[in-house]
């Protein structure tokens, strides 16, 4: 299927927009939007595929993929501190609870 140089033109733009609302998603820590944007980009670039203009869109995809680099280091780094957070969380919960049952008088 050959694209016009307009429709070339609207891909490489909603590409552009994509990829801006993918790094804005990620600042703002909006996992849902991040994932509905990853899908709407995987279907974009699965129709540069199958339009056979894939090439056309080397520098593109070249900035989406350190894009994704970035975003992924960014999405890591979170599940670090959020496992961080409820290892925390879950040690303070046990020193609470032995807390309680010591002052209640309800050791085990």
């Amino acid at each position: 299927m050959a694209l016009t140089p307009l429709q070339t033109t609207e891909l490489a733009r909603q590409l552009m927009r994509l990829q801006h609302n993918l790094l804005l998603a990620v600042r703002a820590q909006d996992w849902q939007k991040l994932r509905g944007l990853d899908r709407q980009l995987l279907a974009l670039v699965k129709q540069l595929e199958q339009a056979g203009v894939k090439e056309l869109f080397t520098a593109q995809l070249s900035t989406l993929r350190q894009n994704y680099q970035h975003v992924l280091e960014l999405a890591n780094n979170e599940l670090k501190r959020t496992e961080i957070q409820m290892k925390q969380f879950n040690q303070k919960r046990q020193g609470l609870v032995a807390y309680r049952q010591t002052t209640e008088g309800k050791l085990s």
